[in-house]
């Protein structure tokens, strides 16, 4: 019998087959047009038109773009953005020993107003996440640099102690809009290559880092309030640059003007033809609204995102003051075996020349983690950055005794927490709509910073001098965030919903 069905459909399937049926159709032309007679000529018209524009995502059209000069304005315009960052927080750290000196203020609340910063982002996140989502990435961009340069060159000009800590605070505020770059390139570069390139533009944190330090060199000579008015100069390009940027495309369709996201794609690529293109929308909820992240279908995921964001963040400036500790005493606990192991080895100058220098080999794993996103899913990227420094650190704890050693491995591991942090913002972005995607994204970002607050605090009342306990905390702080990250959803591609 099934031999038969297969030998029927191929007589069907030959061209004997189809002139026979086409001239039994010639043959009645009566019962044709009978069979038919309910459609009618304006059907027809709304056929035609429906067939006229082709329906298609904005990824499937960034997919035919590809790359283009654009894409490297963009790179370059939001790794501005990044260096004000880096600048911002490790200028404050270069110069806190100088403020105390001049205002004769005491180490409680030289402690406070290095949370300024961190405190002014744990709320901005939040803000800057809705406006962003509510009124366009641009827009948000260009208000939060306005913040930034204002109020940075007012910090610099600060009459009193009170003065200082609200102008940081706004500063911090500002800043709180870092999240938004690895959005934006999300949103502008294809499918392909976001995910690479978004990890890349991490690298500009770390030139920030590299600037700090030369700054640092010649603090004697700019002074200290010249060195907190040194983030005015990135945000002030960045500010110029991103006005002459377009918003994405995802984002004024998901604010129902199709019209401006297909003009920003024609621009992009000109010689492309897409005036007869339709954009299509696979998900579509209320914009900017705060409620859809702990709703169903996102709570569990915001929850475990934030449980990340929160550990990474923690673990990092633990590490960060871990490799303080390291440099800086002689005599410190090393190994579980007891305390009458010390370290011994290179001196304490020679050790922060290792840490300085270390910072050079944070380029190579970031270039390397993006390639990595390129090949790989970013989960499967994600789990990998997790796993990396937890054995370093087991390493540390139980086989390490010498200075020299344990330092490097502690600051490689930084390194990889770091490129962590940056590829986790950029999965957070697969995981919410465009609708939230800013707000969804602003909330991890907010919990991190928590976590940047926290992290030194714990730290240096619980660990200080006794650092093997310390290496224990991010090693529980990791294995949580990797749980957490375990727990939420794959993404085999790049494409946004």
């Amino acid at each position: 019998m099934e031999s038969w069905t297969k030998l029927k459909q191929f007589i069907q399937s030959t061209p004997l087959f189809n002139r026979a049926r086409s001239d039994e159709t010639k043959a009645k032309p009566t019962q044709e047009h009978v069979k038919y007679k309910h459609i009618s000529d304006d059907d027809d018209a709304t056929d035609l038109r429906a067939d006229l524009f082709k329906s298609r995502s904005i990824d499937d059209i960034l997919d035919d773009i590809g790359l283009r000069l654009f894409h490297l304005k963009v790179i370059l315009i939001l790794g501005l953005l990044n260096i004000t960052d880096s600048l911002e927080v490790s200028m404050l750290s270069v110069v806190l020993p100088t403020i105390k000196s001049h205002w004769n203020i005491s180490s409680f609340l030289a402690g406070v107003l290095t949370i300024s910063i961190s405190a002014g982002m744990i709320v901005g996140s939040w803000f800057w996440g809705w406006v962003c989502d509510k009124y366009g990435r641009k827009r948000g961009f260009i208000g939060s640099a306005i913040f930034i340069v204002v109020f940075a060159f007012a910090s610099a000009f600060s009459p009193n102690y009170y003065w200082l800590w609200i102008s940081l605070f706004l500063v911090g505020f500002g800043i709180a809009t870092i999240f938004e770059v690895y959005v934006m390139t999300m949103e502008l570069f294809p499918p392909k290559h976001r995910t690479m390139f978004s990890v890349l533009n991490s690298a500009f944190w770390t030139l920030g880092f590299l600037l700090s330090a030369v700054v640092s060199t010649e603090l004697s000579v700019i002074g200290y309030r010249w060195a907190l008015a040194i983030v005015c100069f990135p945000t002030a390009l960045f500010l110029i640059g991103i006005v002459f940027l377009p918003d994405t495309p995802h984002y004024h369709l998901a604010a129902g003007d199709e019209q401006k996201a297909l003009d920003i794609l024609q621009n992009c690529a000109p010689e492309m033809d897409l005036s007869n293109t339709k954009l299509n929308r696979d998900h579509e909820s209320k914009r900017a609204d705060i409620t859809q992240l702990f709703r169903s279908g996102y709570w569990k995921i915001t929850i475990c995102a934030c449980i990340v964001t929160f550990t990474t963040v923690m673990a990092y400036y633990a590490l960060v003051y871990n490799a303080s500790d390291v440099a800086s005493f002689e005599n410190a606990t090393s190994t579980v075996k007891g305390p009458e192991n010390y370290i011994l080895g290179s001196s304490s100058g020679d050790l922060y020349s290792i840490m300085a220098w270390m910072n050079l080999p944070e380029l190579v794993i970031i270039i390397t983690v993006a390639v990595g996103c390129y090949i790989f899913t970013v989960k499967n990227v994600v789990i990998t950055l997790f796993v990396l420094p937890i054995i370093l650190q087991i390493v540390a704890f139980f086989v390490l005794n010498e200075r020299t050693a344990l330092l490097v491995v502690t600051m490689l591991s930084r390194s990889l927490v770091m490129a962590l942090v940056s590829v986790f913002y950029i999965y957070a972005s697969l995981l919410y709509p465009t609708e939230n995607r800013s707000i969804g994204v602003g909330a991890c970002v907010s919990m991190g910073r928590v976590g940047m607050v926290l992290g030194p605090f714990i730290f240096v009342t619980l660990f200080e001098r006794a650092y093997i306990y310390g290496i224990v905390f991010n090693i529980g702080m990791l294995l949580l965030g990797f749980i957490a990250t375990a727990l939420l959803p794959s993404r085999s591609t790049a494409t946004l919903s």
